[in-house]
């Protein structure tokens, strides 16, 4: 059923989607503020870019899942690709220790802003950055290139970082770039849980089938695509370019790829397919 809904929403005109989104949303927002549902830590729905499900379970889940699969430790520097109003950061609040310390970004100006306000003040070693990026999908108006951003932390500086649903977004160039750029900020023994799609032989199988929720059918030369129009909708890899990227930004992927439930087939972590990459 959920890939019935989620195909015929890709077939809706863009700005008709965001429309229909946001007039949701703020709906829900203002029953939240009427019934005292909201918080200190509770962002405003109309500011997520992110998918469906419970924010704040979803957030203990992948630290959970960070602990366990990434092994990320209390007293290390983390970095968040794509941070929006801090679903994983408020989690990560009562885990990280002083001695810790942890980054995001994002493209959202009003993600951060609202970060910077509510979580900063209370954990002064989370610190939250506003990247101007160019997304077709989700900042038109950006004036930076994906391509070109240097991450907001020094050189080997970052012990565990991770972006969930970021590369999912993004053509090939970024997303070498961003591989790229965790090799400068990581630290000897750093290392990255990130989200694709990727099209290994079973995935493209079960694409084929009809029994994935997209169907990349699209391919532009550098990525595959649900959109050719606006292709940072949704973007996926072969396995093999994947690793070719990988290899080109001196990283190597750690065994085994923990792939998701997008293609129809059982999750091993996640809705889509989680990578762990360290230092080549």
């Amino acid at each position: 059923m959920y890939r019935r809904y989620e195909r015929f929403f890709q077939t809706l005109p863009r700005p008709l989607v965001r429309f229909m989104r946001d007039t949701y949303l703020a709906a829900l927002d203002l029953r939240d503020r009427l019934t005292g549902k909201t918080g200190p830590l509770t962002p405003p729905r109309s500011l997520h870019f992110i998918g469906g499900g419970d924010f704040d379970r979803i957030g203990e889940i992948f630290l959970g899942h960070f602990i366990k699969v990434g092994g990320l430790k209390e007293s290390e520097t983390v970095l968040d690709i794509g941070c929006g109003t801090g679903r994983m950061a408020i989690p990560m609040m009562k885990y990280l220790s002083e001695s810790g310390a942890y980054h995001g970004f994002d493209i959202s100006r009003k993600a951060i802003a609202w970060c910077q306000r509510a979580i900063t003040p209370r954990k002064p070693n989370f610190n939250f950055h506003y990247a101007n990026i160019y997304n077709k999908e989700y900042n038109s108006r950006g004036r930076l290139s994906a391509a070109e951003y240097r991450f907001p932390c020094g050189d080997q500086s970052v012990d565990f970082a991770f972006a969930t649903s970021v590369f999912t977004h993004m053509r090939r160039a970024e997303v070498e770039h961003y591989l790229t750029e965790l090799n400068r900020t990581f630290k000897p023994a750093g290392r990255a849980m990130v989200s694709f799609f990727i099209l290994d032989d079973e995935n493209k199988r079960l694409v084929k089938e009809g029994r994935s929720v997209y169907d990349f059918a699209h391919n532009l030369g550098d990525c595959l695509t649900v959109d050719p129009h606006t292709p940072e909708r949704a973007t996926a890899y072969t396995l093999e370019d994947l690793k070719t990227m990988v290899t080109k930004a001196g990283l190597k992927i750690q065994e085994p790829i923990l792939y998701g439930s997008w293609s129809g087939r059982r999750s091993m972590l996640d809705a889509q397919d989680v990578v762990i990459v360290t230092k080549g």
